[in-house]
């Protein structure tokens, strides 16, 4: 018998364990459509289905296998999965954490959908027309793949679920359709991603992957072979040695998938798999007076054998499979004392509830100055010797390391009992509160926090224009758990730009409520290579919801044709089109780079609506022309400043391209002007003219001003901000510069650059102009005559705290940066003939080959 087959007497004893589902649910093979998405498809974090995937199902276990097709992608990493396993996880506990996993390791292309199959039990093979359906006791999908290697072989992998059985079986056949012999060996691949995913060897000779946070275990068993993984992204499983498979031959392998909320469910299933042992469902139930315990840690002991944790879930439930015995549960719980409970298995499912007490914790409500609920963080930072809690993960929701989120102004979080400075925010335009609190155990500490907007930034509205979550398939974070950190940072309109697919917050925002106060769209960031320079957002783009890439276009390894094609994406529809992180001297004349200026990607520069700047501080910070050449990557907003002054007027923008929820995102941010400081009204189309006319201050928190009042011959009075352009033929005009801060940080020099060079009459530091900064809400505002110009001349205004930081109401990493803003610049025209731009290189030679016209 093969170990990932199950024993009659194992199938007679987990049929009865599960007679009553199997009965309501009996197994099925069904294709994803618009009719059935939203009822079939699993729960889960990574869950990748689309329309055309199939489902395998039975009582227990849910399976999707992508549909075998040309470009079949799970997100931007996780390629080639056409007939792979992409989603897989327990009916009763939907998690799917699964990126995907590999029959044949990976090295095979199942990509034409008339080889698809499927089987009812023992029966022939059938032909899986479009919407088909299947219903049987023992159901199958058959797949066949080509070779990458182009050795000749073919590879063919059957999956089959059953009424008896809460795990998928797959075969794995790899047929030598060569001349002569061939050498293969028995490999699967593994893409479970992110650092939560806990992997190793079992004793029976199998392998597991467990993501504790998120309860989801996978297990892997393969015929009578002990898997071992090597390195690699996509984890190779290999089973035995490389074998020569003759010509007309084939290598086969058997194998099962279990998946269970934590490891001691996957020693089980595995048990039932290889050995005549009986399983029976186990769950158990933590609540106390506030509801079910999440993220309780629950260890399984049976005599002196450690069968691992289970995180109980949303509502407090541990879930497993364990044979006939003794067992006991370790349990331990923020702001509860640890517990043992003693329980025994017999000969049927068993269900257990533990009553605790009320846990020590803060029930909090975050509020503004008029007393409406506000979304904010919550920080809470251990004094007197107690630690920082650690709530979860930095890819969680609502609670993640020493920081709370909450949308609409209220949470409540279970803490140990200790001394706290807890510190609430709501991002750069509101005064932060810290407090200390002590919480005794068994004790509710109330918290109330009303936090003033202090700054005024009437007519703009806050946007971050980059980040990221788990679809984008290089990180693993919540995207909910971004919405809500976008939220918790007063962002007011934040498109959605995940790698390689159309996306959206929308659904995030009507779960958390918080509709009124976000404005988003969707949109994408189209990620290509070379890096860094061919990776580009664009926004708004119509979402084809659950159809590859959200209906996205693909990447191009050339970064002009990859550009134009996104910026005319949607029947050349308006949209932002931003480049993202660029190598500005490479794209504008260094292609190969090898330091010697050449054609480059400028090209680009024509389809380019904004462009990423950060580091906004490095505008203080010129470099020399040596280490420039050296380092062209270093200063993106110099290098910016030597665009303008070719003619290229793209505006400049800062994001935090987060990727993970803590402190991500709200550290950068783009103020745009707008005719509504309401969220609710924001208008797409207005933010799309703010970003493309350069109406936007970039910021890491302080709120900059910046104008021109303009008076004409005739006494008529004009004031022009950030972006325009103006006529400065016969009339006088001077600068108004205002600086905003909460009371959490500082600024202490504000400085004007007049075609990218700092201007020496127009830098005030609160050493030398100690009058011009004040200790209120209003640090810094001046209004000063315009210097006389002898050529056109743009200006840009920009403020920092020399020497200070954020500080740490914008966490450990953020926090050490300082408070800077910069504006877009305003053009001065000094003749009427139409703004000219001076070509100066400020000092650091221009990468343009000498044929070039710009030089």
């Amino acid at each position: 018998m093969h170990r990932s087959q199950v024993s009659p007497v194992a199938a007679i004893a987990l049929s009865a364990a599960f007679c009553v589902a199997t009965t309501a649910f009996p197994a099925e093979l069904i294709q994803l459509t618009s009719e059935n998405f939203d009822q079939i498809v699993p729960a889960g974090k990574e869950t990748d289905a689309i329309y055309g995937d199939w489902v395998l199902r039975n009582a227990d276990v849910t399976a999707v296998i992508a549909n075998p097709v040309v470009g079949r992608k799970a997100n931007m990493t996780v390629r080639g999965v056409g007939g792979m396993l992409i989603d897989f996880t327990t009916r009763h506990h939907g998690s799917d954490q699964l990126s995907c996993f590999y029959p044949a390791g990976g090295r095979y292309l199942f990509e034409d959908p008339q080889t698809l199959r499927g089987r009812i039990d023992d029966g022939p093979e059938q032909m899986l027309d479009s919407g088909s359906t299947l219903h049987g006791g023992s159901l199958s999908v058959i797949v066949t793949g080509i070779s990458i290697a182009d050795d000749k072989t073919e590879a063919r992998v059957t999956y089959t679920v059953s009424d008896e059985q809460p795990w998928l079986s797959y075969r794995v056949e790899l047929m030598n359709r060569a001349d002569g012999p061939v050498t293969l060996r028995r490999e699967d691949a593994l893409r479970c991603d992110g650092n939560l995913f806990q992997t190793g060897a079992l004793e029976n000779g199998g392998f597991f992957a467990e993501d504790r946070y998120f309860g989801q275990c996978y297990g892997f068993l393969v015929d009578e072979h002990s898997l071992r993984n090597e390195a690699g992204r996509s984890m190779p499983l290999v089973a035995g040695e490389p074998e020569s498979i003759a010509s007309g031959e084939t290598l086969a392998w058997d194998g099962s998938v279990f998946c269970s909320q934590g490891l001691p469910g996957i020693r089980s299933l595995m048990l039932a798999a290889t050995e005549v042992r009986e399983v029976h469902p186990v769950s158990l139930l933590l609540k106390c007076p506030q509801g079910g315990m999440a993220h309780a840690q629950v260890a399984y002991q049976r005599g002196q054998e450690e069968l691992g944790l289970i995180q109980t879930d949303a509502n407090g439930f541990a879930r497993t499979h364990l044979p006939s015995g003794l067992y006991t549960a370790r349990i331990s719980a923020i702001g509860h004392e640890p517990r043992e409970h003693q329980f025994e298995v017999s000969d049927r499912p068993r269900s257990d509830t533990l009553s605790f007490e009320s846990p020590s914790r803060v029930r909090g409500r975050i509020s503004d100055a008029a007393g409406s609920a506000i979304a904010a963080k919550i920080q809470f930072q251990g004094l007197e010797g107690t630690a920082d809690p650690d709530f979860g993960p930095d890819s969680a929701i609502y609670a993640i390391k020493n920081v709370v989120y909450c949308a609409r102004g209220s949470f409540e979080q279970p803490l140990d009992a200790g001394h706290y400075r807890v510190i609430i925010s709501h991002g750069p335009e509101y005064d932060a509160d810290i407090q200390e609190i002590e919480v005794l155990p068994g004790q509710l500490v109330q918290l109330s926090s009303s936090l003033p907007r202090t700054v005024d930034t009437t007519g703009w509205v806050s946007t971050e224009f980059h980040s990221h979550s788990s679809p984008s398939g290089d990180n693993v974070s919540h995207q909910t758990g971004r919405v809500l950190n976008l939220l918790a940072e007063q962002l007011e309109f934040a498109p959605c730009t995940e790698h390689n697919r159309i996306d959206t917050y929308a659904d995030d925002l009507e779960l958390l409520g918080a509709t009124h106060a976000m404005a988003t769209c969707s949109g994408m960031e189209l990620t290509g290579g070379p890096l860094p320079i061919n990776h580009q957002n664009a926004f708004p783009l119509q979402m084809h919801v659950h159809e590859q890439d959200g209906g996205g276009p693909q990447t191009d390894a050339d970064p002009v044709k990859q550009i134009e094609r996104l910026a005319l994406w949607d029947n050349s529809s308006s949209k932002v089109v931003q480049s993202n992180h660029p190598d500005i001297a490479s794209i504008l004349g260094d292609r190969d780079l090898d330091g010697q200026p050449d054609e480059g990607f400028r090209g680009m520069l024509g389809w380019m609506d904004v462009i990423e700047v950060h580091p906004p501080e490095k505008i203080f910070d010129f470099p020399a022309a040596d280490v420039a050449a050296k380092d062209k990557r270093s200063n993106p907003i110099f290098h910016w400043l030597q665009l303008l002054n070719l003619g290229y007027r793209i505006p400049g923008v800062v994001n935090t391209d987060a990727h993970y929820n803590f402190h991500g995102s709200g550290w950068l941010r783009n103020y745009l002007r707008s005719s509504t400081d309401n969220p609710a009204e924001i208008s797409l189309a207005e933010m799309i003219h703010s970003s493309e006319h350069g109406h936007s201050v970039m910021t890491t928190g302080p709120f900059l001003e910046f104008e021109l009042k303009v008076v004409s011959p005739a006494g008529e009075t004009q004031r022009f901000g950030v972006g325009e352009d103006v006529d400065l033929r016969g009339a006088s005009a001077s600068m108004w510069i205002r600086v905003q801060c909460p009371n959490w940080f500082d600024v202490n020099r504000v400085q004007i650059f007049a075609n990218g060079r700092p201007l020496e009459s127009a830098n005030f530091t609160r050493k030398t102009h100690p009058s011009l900064f004040k200790n209120d809400y209003v640090r810094f505002e001046l209004e000063t005559a315009l210097p006389a110009l002898n050529e056109d001349t743009h200006f840009i205004a920009a403020a920092i705290g020399e020497g200070l930081k954020l500080g740490p109401v914008m966490g450990p990493d953020a926090g050490e940066r300082p408070p800077v803003a910069v504006t877009n610049p305003i053009f001065v025209d000094i003749d009427g003939s139409g703004f000219q731009p001076n070509g100066d290189n400020l000092g650091v030679p221009f990468m343009v080959d000498t044929g070039s016209s710009e030089n």
